[in-house]
């Protein structure tokens, strides 16, 4: 965080406004797997703000929802969109296709309606190829349809047309490799695209979204 403050001014910026937030998270979150939770959101917040159209909220609260995303992002002054923040932590037993479609089951339930929503997922392992992803949700599009309890049920999902109508919500899946141990902020992003979302993102939130990450 030091080499961020010292290299953005507006993480700075971002940092100083939010840093009762941070420091609580800091002090709860004393096991290493959380910290690097946490430093993966820091991180993202981080890439984010070096787009100058992008302004961020940490952690907005959404009305009437228990658990909401990590940010809202808004794009110059009229276009919001909202990141979702997550981390597979190595030495799993699953795949990474399997653990990133389990991910994004389970983070359905914290995308907002009429809003445009990016999942985005941090992974310690080398970035999946674009093809990979793209088959890891495809299949998982499939067995939804099926109504396979072990995406449906396992998800607390009522039925399949319950899961369809959190997933219209999500608009976009980022994989991102991260060497978090040692710091690195240039890397490696792979992107899918839901067709079936409800709102996707416009074309040129896209190009500043996916150039913040790479």
């Amino acid at each position: 965080m030091a080499t961020w403050l010292v290299s953005s001014r507006r993480f700075t910026e971002f940092v100083t406004a939010y840093r009762a937030k941070i420091r609580k998270k800091l002090h709860v979150r004393q096991d290493a797997e959380s910290l690097l939770d946490l430093r993966l959101e820091l991180e993202t917040a981080y890439l984010l703000l070096q787009e100058r159209p992008f302004s961020l909220t940490y952690e907005p609260q959404p009305i009437g929802q228990v658990r909401g995303p990590d940010f809202a992002v808004t794009f110059t002054t009229h276009t919001q969109f909202m990141v979702e923040v997550t981390r597979l932590q190595a030495g799993q037993d699953d795949t990474l296709g399997e653990r990133i479609a389990y991910t994004v089951c389970d983070k359905l339930g914290q995308l907002l309606p009429q809003r445009s929503n990016v999942l985005l997922v941090g992974v310690e392992a080398p970035c999946p190829a674009q093809d990979m992803l793209h088959v890891v949700m495809r299949h998982l599009q499939q067995r939804a349809e099926r109504n396979d309890p072990t995406v449906v049920q396992k998800h607390r999902f009522r039925d399949r047309a319950d899961f369809f109508q959190h997933y219209q919500r999500l608009s976009e899946v980022l994989v991102r490799s991260s060497d978090l141990q040692a710091g690195a902020v240039g890397v490696a992003c792979v992107a899918w695209m839901n067709p079936q979302a409800k709102n996707p993102l416009p074309s040129k939130v896209r190009t500043a979204l996916y150039r913040s990450q790479k």
